[in-house]
């Protein structure tokens, strides 16, 4: 079978086309990832004129000074400048692969959720606990075998995850029934990215977290990629 970039030099061969200038806006340690290089490889670069922005020009220079491309991929990452992207967007207006936009939405697992409610797609059992504004009370009560938020109980085991996207430091409590204890999940280190404390049952007590029943897959790691809107 004819592959895309062979298919694209046979309907092209003897023409001359403009090519497409392409952006790829997002820190280098995710615009030079082997991901990212195999997605650009597999542009013609009959078609493609590819432009990396680059840390120093995303985190230092003003927005007029950044390439102007027709078509642009950005996306978050540490230390990137969701904001200062945006208003380049604003003005230079290329045709966005991703919405850029959602970044807000998609640090915040609370957005998360309630968008994924909103559109129909089942989210696990689960409650919310907010700490950040002072004047709002919230009750927390522990057992065995489950927790009590807010008058809503979730049964062990349960996570309790940051409602900040980008903190990865997610904890699951175990029943008493069961043994007792609480794992700890992290970005990974070497070859590990999970300790078990079998002493430590306690929630924390710092910090707003969503707190949901844990999902049992017999031990696989279930992950769900979407890409488009009809998919």
């Amino acid at each position: 079978m004819m592959k895309i970039k062979e298919m694209f030099r046979y309907f092209l061969r003897g023409r001359k086309i403009k090519k497409i200038t392409l952006g790829i806006c997002a820190m280098a340690k995710k615009a030079e990832s082997k991901p990212m290089r195999e997605i650009l490889s597999r542009l013609p670069e009959e078609l493609f004129e590819i432009k990396f922005f680059g840390d120093e020009c995303i985190l230092n220079q003003p927005i007029e000074a950044w390439p102007v491309v027709e078509v642009l991929i950005a996306f978050y990452s540490t230390k990137f400048p969701t904001e200062k992207a945006l208003e380049y967007v604003k003005l230079r207006k290329p045709f966005m692969i991703n919405d850029l936009a959602m970044d807000a939405t998609l640090k915040d697992r609370r957005k998360v959720y309630r968008l994924l409610q909103q559109q129909g797609i089942d989210v696990p059992n689960h409650v919310v606990l907010e700490r950040e504004d002072p004047n709002k009370t919230n009750t927390v009560e522990e057992f065995d075998e489950y927790i009590v938020v807010n008058g809503v109980q979730i049964n062990k085991p349960l996570v309790e995850k940051p409602v900040d996207a980008e903190d990865h430091n997610i904890h699951i409590y175990y029943p008493m029934s069961a043994g007792g204890g609480s794992k700890r999940l992290f970005r990974k280190v070497n070859d590990r990215s999970s300790e078990f404390y079998p002493s430590i049952n306690e929630l924390r007590t710092e910090g707003s977290y969503i707190y949901e029943e844990f999902v049992v897959t017999q031990g696989t790691d279930v992950k769900v990629y979407t890409v488009g809107p009809d998919y």
